[in-house]
């Protein structure tokens, strides 16, 4: 397992980015919040998932909220560790082990920083192995795993525990608790054994976003294209998942609105060849679909990443401004989210999109025309 430093753990939060498809949480938020714990001598240590005991207890630590308000309310390490010890009293037992609800944003980085904090091992894995806006949008609720009870604390260390009957509930619960506590708040959730996380988590994901970040830094030495060696070293990474660069172009107009608890927005990319029809991103934390005309390049569950032009560092949502130069990129869901009962979670519909999942390889047509 690595040894996290500076520089490996701005990999991750890079990585982070790319997998978090443009929401759950600006990580480089978190990775100061890390880098902090590394500073003070306090390493993280990452368990791999085939290593955890059938009877732990393992949670994950999640922030939930729009990302444009989770930046501006940010959790004091006192409070992170208050949370922490008020889980074990909830839970009226001792947590063996933390993992990541999702890989993807700052979601990715609040674990780890909590897990060198606490001392507590943080799994290599995740609920999800990309970003999702809702609490029931895991693997493990997929499967029938409870995301309560749960325990939620704001900034200020104000705490709610909350118990529902099914965990679409819960995510109506917590973002009316979010609304009236500033918008964002910080929680301990899906108490899980064992067991239950290494058969329904996906392994290795959190060194899955660590190489997919050193390789975007050691590219920009090395290659002529980073955009084009990082779709070339995805292709290669996982079997079974392929990516695709699907446009180059520039951001014509973007639309941002913090509603509900949710971060909505719609982004315009014009062609950088200055012609040739734009492309369409509709957003809801991440970005979830992209469309050319009436014609649908991509959808959730696959990921969709904006990468800056040039250095093929991951975009947030939240943090594109007119004029920017950028290439969409589409990788591969993991397969466990493409059965049926995995689409009715995280498909399309679950959006509102009218759009039914179709990969983007279908066509195998590779980029866009421009």
């Amino acid at each position: 397992m690595p040894c996290f430093d500076t520089i490996s753990s701005q990999d991750l939060a890079r990585g982070a980015v790319l997998l978090g498809t443009g929401g759950g949480g600006d990580p480089h938020v978190g990775e100061l919040f890390l880098r902090r714990q590394l500073q003070r001598g306090l390493q993280p240590r990452l368990l791999p998932l085939a290593e955890l005991a059938d009877e732990a207890f393992v949670v994950s630590v999640a922030g939930i909220g729009a990302p444009t308000v989770l930046v501006e309310h940010l959790l004091s390490e006192a409070a992170l560790r208050h949370l922490l010890q008020q889980a074990e009293a909830f839970y009226a037992r001792p947590i063996d082990a933390l993992i990541c609800a999702e890989v993807g944003g700052a979601n990715a980085m609040l674990p780890l920083a909590a897990a060198a904090l606490s001392g507590l091992p943080l799994v290599d894995a995740d609920g999800i192995g990309r970003a999702f806006p809702h609490i029931d949008m895991t693997t493990f609720g997929i499967h029938g795993c409870s995301a309560s009870p749960a325990l939620f604390s704001d900034d200020l260390g104000n705490l709610a525990r909350l118990s529902a009957v099914d965990n679409p509930s819960l995510e109506h619960m917590v973002r009316a608790l979010a609304a009236s506590l500033g918008g964002s708040l910080y929680g301990v959730l899906y108490p899980l054994s064992g067991a239950q996380a290494k058969r329904f988590a996906v392994a290795g994901s959190i060194t899955q976003a660590l190489r997919i970040g050193r390789h975007i830094r050691e590219a920009r030495a090395g290659s002529a294209d980073p955009v084009a060696g990082l779709v070339r070293f995805l292709d290669g990474l996982e079997p079974g998942r392929r990516a695709r660069e699907l446009f180059d172009g520039k951001v014509a107009d973007v639309r941002h609105e913090t509603r509900d608890g949710f971060h909505w927005g719609q982004v315009l990319l014009e062609p950088a060849s200055g012609s040739g029809e734009a492309v369409v991103i509709d957003i809801q934390n991440e970005f979830l679909r992209a469309r050319q005309g009436e014609r649908v390049l991509a959808v959730v569950p696959d990921l969709l990443c904006l990468l800056d032009s040039e250095s093929a560092e991951p975009l947030t949502a939240e943090n594109l401004r007119y004029g920017m130069r950028v290439r969409l990129l589409a990788y591969a869901a993991p397969p466990c989210l493409l059965s049926e009962a995995a689409l009715a979670v995280v498909g399309p519909a679950r959006f509102g999109l009218d759009s039914p999942w179709r990969s983007f390889l279908a066509d195998d047509q590779g980029r866009a025309p421009a």
